[in-house]
């Protein structure tokens, strides 16, 4: 099941980029992604299985994982996902007994996941809505776990974190895997300057997203009473420069789990964190004279 999406104009923060904008350069990147697919996949291959998480490559294995077992239990819980794009985990989580809601600014992409869904048994658990996090109106406290795999760092942070603050329940929880860069702003300007990134690609879809940093992380706190983030890969940058064999990339995912044991602002130099939202703070406007509680 599949709706809509309405077209409300909304600015960004920086009053430069229309949010409408950001998510057209999304969605065409990702329609001409889900018209290949369903060109050119089988049934078979759009079949997810329930006995174990799927993952979209060897580097989403440790932190999806960790990511899965913050949800907790599955079963009979109200479930968002967060830019569902071609719907795996969608349908895994489904298949674990969860009813789930799917969400993506890309149509084209949400036939994909509506396809793996039904091919995969769980179409009745699934729905799938076309619109962004920022404009999605469902019922407050509607959701008992959200969940978002390389996603947030698409979104206007702060109408994000206060609408899914309103949809989840009070004790619910939403954890995300994001892409960080947890130094100065001057060292982010230089890693995307065009000296740097001719030699060092950065690993993105759409030209728009960038990776969290700390001031995101005060974002979430404004929404949420329990932030917390734990770090992953300290040394997968350096596969920007050269394509890692799975034994060398297993050799750094040991040194990683090492370092990161040991050295504590280590984690301030990892490339992915996965954050767990808990206690939403329910932020309701009385007026202009009015506090908010």
């Amino acid at each position: 099941m599949r709706e809509a999406r309405h077209q409300e104009r909304l600015p960004s923060r920086d009053g430069v980029l229309l949010l409408q904008d950001r998510h057209a350069h999304e969605s065409e990147i990702y329609d001409a992604m889900a018209q290949q697919m369903l060109a050119e996949m089988s049934d078979r291959e759009f079949t997810v299985r329930g006995d174990r998480i799927p993952f979209h490559n060897r580097e989403q294995v440790e932190y999806v994982s960790f990511a899965i077992e913050q949800l907790g239990p599955l079963w009979g819980r109200r479930v968002l996902e967060v830019g569902v794009g071609g719907g795996m985990l969608a349908t895994w989580l489904a298949l674990q007994g969860a009813e789930v809601t799917g969400i993506d600014v890309s149509a084209g992409i949400l036939e994909v996941a509506e396809k793996r869904s039904a091919v995969s048994g769980v179409a009745r658990s699934t729905r799938y809505i076309h619109r962004s996090v920022e404009e999605l109106d469902l019922p407050d406290s509607h959701f008992d776990l959200i969940l978002g795999n390389n996603v947030m760092h698409h979104f206007d942070r702060q109408i994000a974190m206060a609408n899914l603050s309103r949809m989840l329940r009070p004790e619910g929880r939403a954890v995300f895997c994001e892409p960080v860069l947890f130094l100065p702003e001057i060292t982010r300007r230089l890693r995307y300057s065009s000296v740097v990134t001719r030699r060092f690609p950065p690993h993105t879809h759409t030209p728009d997203e960038r990776s969290l940093n700390q001031e995101d992380l005060r974002v979430a706190e404004c929404h949420f009473g329990s932030v917390e983030w734990k770090p992953f890969q300290l040394m997968y940058r350096l596969q920007n420069s050269e394509e890692l064999s799975d034994v060398k990339w297993n050799r750094l995912e040991s040194m990683d789990k090492v370092i990161l044991r040991r050295v504590r602002t280590a984690r301030w130099l990892t490339r992915m964190i996965v954050l767990t939202l808990d206690d939403p703070k329910k932020v309701v406007h009385r007026g202009p004279r009015d506090t908010t509680d």
